[in-house]
C-alpha cells in the first residue's frame, strides 16, 4: 500500500495550464457545433468535425482538474464542501441562469412581471441554459469528494487502477458499446451495469488525481498514444456514424465516451508531467485559468450577440470562421472578467 502523505500543493503550472486549455476547447466544442447543424458529408461539415472532434476533451479536463486539486487537500472534508465549495457553485448557477433568461426576454421584448416571475421559477426548478449541465454534474462530483477523498488516501496505486477500470469499463465503454450489436441483444442488463453520466464525472476527478500522483512514472508516448487514438476514434467514429445515417450522430462525441476519455487522458498526462514551462506562458495560461470560470459562464452571451450581428461559427468557410469566433468569445469572456474581479462580492460568489 502506498502511504505517502498527500499535500495540498501550490499553485501548479501544469494545471493552470490544463484549465486554460479547457476553457479554450469548451468554447471550441460550441462553435463547431454550428457547422455539425449543416448537410453531412459537406466540406464545411468536415471541418466543423474536425474542430469539434479536438475541442471534446474539454469537460472531462475540468473534472480531472478538479480531482487533482481537490483530492490532494485536507480541507476537503463534507463541512468545508457544504458550507463554502456548493454554495458558491449554486450562487454562481442560479444568478447566471436568471441572467439567461431575464436577457433572452429582454431580446425578445417579451420581459414583463409575469414572464418575470415564470422566469425565476423555471430558474429554480434547474430549467437552465444548455451549458449548465456542467455545473449540476459538479454539485454532485463536489459533493462525493470528501468519501473518495478517504478511499484514495489509504488505497494503492493498483486498488486506484482498478477503480479506474471498473469506471472504465461501466461509465465509458459501456454507453457506446449498448448501441451496437451483440450489445443490444443484452439491453436489460447493459441498462443496469451502465454507470449514470452524472456519477462517471466522478471517475475523471479520480482519474486526474491518479496522473497527478502517478503520471511521471508513465512514459509520455504512451499519453501521446492515448491521445491521438482517441481523437481518431472520435473522429472516425462520429463520420461512420453520421454518413450512415444521414445525420449527425453524435456517440462518439459525448464526453462520457472512449474518445474523449482518451483524448483527455493523454492532454493531461503530457501536460501535468512536464517539469518546466516558459514564464511567459506560465502566465499567460495562469490568468487564462483564473479567467475561465467566467468565460465558461458568459460566453453563450456574446455567441448569441455575434450570431445576431451575422457572424456565426457556422459560416463558410467554417475552418476558419469557428476558430475566429472562438478567439472573440474567448476575448470577450476574459474582458468580462478583468471588469467583474473588482467587484468583492461578484469575485467571491460569481466569478
Amino acid at each position: 500500500m502506498d502511504n505517502r502523505p498527500i499535500q495540498a500543493p501550490g499553485r501548479d503550472t501544469g494545471l493552470d495550464f490544463v484549465r486554460a486549455l479547457a476553457i479554450v476547447l469548451v468554447v471550441l466544442t460550441h462553435c463547431a457545433s454550428a457547422g455539425l447543424s449543416g448537410a453531412v458529408g459537406a466540406f464545411d461539415w468536415w471541418c466543423s468535425l474536425a474542430w469539434g472532434s479536438l475541442a471534446r476533451p474539454s469537460v472531462p479536463l475540468f473534472f480531472m482538474c478538479t480531482g487533482a486539486l481537490m483530492l490532494c487537500r485536507d480541507s476537503t472534508t463534507p463541512r468545508r464542501i457544504l458550507i463554502h465549495n456548493l454554495p458558491r457553485i449554486l450562487c454562481a448557477m442560479f444568478v447566471w441562469a436568471l441572467a439567461y433568461r431575464l436577457y433572452w426576454l429582454w431580446e425578445t421584448n417579451e420581459l414583463t412581471r409575469a414572464t418575470l416571475w415564470d422566469s425565476v421559477k423555471r430558474t429554480l426548478l434547474l430549467q437552465h441554459e444548455f451549458h449548465f449541465y456542467y455545473l449540476h454534474v459538479l454539485l454532485l462530483v463536489y459533493a462525493f469528494l470528501p468519501a473518495v477523498r478517504v478511499f484514495v488516501r489509504s488505497a494503492s496505486r493498483r486498488e486506484l487502477e482498478y477503480l479506474l477500470g471498473l469506471w472504465a469499463v461501466t461509465g465509458i465503454l459501456l454507453p457506446l458499446l449498448r448501441n451496437f450489436w451483440p450489445f443490444t441483444l443484452v439491453y436489460q442488463i447493459g441498462a443496469r451495469y451502465m454507470m449514470n453520466m452524472a456519477y462517471s464525472a466522478i471517475g475523471y476527478a479520480l482519474l486526474g488525481h491518479y496522473l497527478r500522483r502517478y503520471g511521471p512514472s508513465i512514459r509520455p508516448g504512451w499519453f501521446a498514444v492515448a491521445y491521438l487514438s482517441g481523437l481518431v476514434f472520435t473522429f472516425s467514429g462520429c463520420a461512420a456514424m453520421s454518413l450512415r445515417d444521414g445525420a449527425l450522430n453524435e456517440i462518439f462525441l459525448e464526453g462520457m465516451s472512449p474518445g474523449p476519455m482518451l483524448m483527455a487522458a493523454g492532454l493531461f498526462g503530457l501536460i501535468i508531467t512536464r517539469k518546466a514551462w516558459p514564464a511567459p506562458v506560465a502566465r499567460l495560461t495562469g490568468r487564462l485559468a483564473r479567467a475561465s470560470f467566467c468565460i465558461y459562464l458568459v460566453h453563450v452571451f456574446f455567441l448569441r450577440r455575434l450570431n445576431l450581428l451575422g457572424l456565426s461559427a457556422g459560416a463558410s468557410p467554417c475552418l476558419l470562421s469557428i476558430p475566429l469566433v472562438c478567439l472573440l468569445l474567448l476575448a470577450a469572456g476574459w474582458l468580462t472578467w478583468e471588469g467583474l474581479r473588482h467587484i468583492p462580492i461578484v469575485r467571491t460568489y460569481l466569478i
